[in-house]
């Protein structure tokens, strides 16, 4: 399809793009916001996808999948996480303002991790859950998913390792919105993983944790005990679907000193210490 309209004569393809975004504008106008639903952040790359499209599936419920993705990709063609962190958009205005991303009962995105308070300000009775991976995959895994080596001391803009057009992942790396600015790319995402920990401790009492690593080993019962935390009643069987490719995968095996190397390996488990203790995550692992 996206070929057939490249092809297009370019008014042809003004207007195509032109109907498209009249059509979302109204399917958002239109959207009725699903008044408490299950909130799920997290890392990018730390199993949010998987564990959220498994709950849903397990607890028959719709799912809506990285809502600040597809407002960059079909909508405002900007990642506006950093906007609402940096005080120019509310989670209020971006909620009404993307309604059609709201209507699910299981709503997931990363960025999430950062907006606990805001989030349940706007849905009080929501209930919130935590996805938490070990910093050093965590960190390898992103890196896997944009080709970027783990072991520079910088990313030198003549690389182009993420292009422009990439505003989401470029945001992420650059730490935008986080006051991120001290460091090399190791460090900006390290810090970036610690923030995105605090207020899952700020509030821990009342935003459920999942660990990745606690999935990876019992994928079916982490999610129905996560169901059973929520209070959500399991009426489907997931055992045939835990094993389905959500996002394309990284190299697990690699060795984190090789990929790394020692010094930004260092950097990571400095930088992580504290949370990672607290998560059960040993230094040197």
């Amino acid at each position: 399809m996206r070929d057939f309209l490249r092809e297009l004569p370019h008014p042809l393809r003004q207007a195509s793009r032109f109907g498209r975004t009249c059509i979302r504008f109204c399917q958002h106008r239109a959207a009725r916001v699903y008044p408490q639903p299950v909130i799920i952040g997290g890392s990018p790359k730390s199993g949010t996808t998987v564990i959220a499209a498994l709950l849903a599936k397990a607890v028959g419920a719709q799912f809506s999948n990285d809502p600040f993705w597809h407002v960059l990709y079909h909508d405002a063609k900007d990642f506006l996480l950093p906007d609402i962190l940096e005080g120019r958009l509310t989670v209020d205005e971006f909620i009404n303002r993307f309604g059609a991303y709201f209507q699910a009962r299981i709503i997931k995105d990363p960025d999430f991790a950062f907006l606990y308070p805001q989030l349940k300000a706007r849905f009080p009775q929501s209930q919130q859950v935590f996805i938490v991976r070990d910093p050093r995959d965590n960190i390898r895994s992103i890196l896997n998913r944009l080709k970027i080596p783990g072991n520079l001391r910088e990313l030198e803009p003549e690389d182009n390792f993420i292009p422009s057009s990439q505003k989401g992942w470029r945001a992420i790396v650059d730490g935008r919105g986080l006051a991120i600015s001290r460091g090399n790319y190791i460090s900006r995402l390290s810090q970036r993983w610690c923030l995105g920990t605090r207020q899952y401790f700020d509030a821990k009492s009342s935003i459920h944790l999942v660990r990745y690593e606690d999935f990876v080993a019992d994928k079916v019962g982490v999610i129905e005990q996560l169901a059973d935390d929520l209070g959500l009643a399991v009426v489907n069987d997931i055992s045939g679907e835990v094993d389905k490719q959500f996002q394309p995968r990284g190299d697990r095996n690699a060795v984190l000193e090789n990929f790394f190397g020692r010094e930004n390996l260092r950097i990571i488990e400095a930088t992580c210490a504290k949370p990672m203790s607290a998560f059960g995550y040993a230094a040197g692992a």
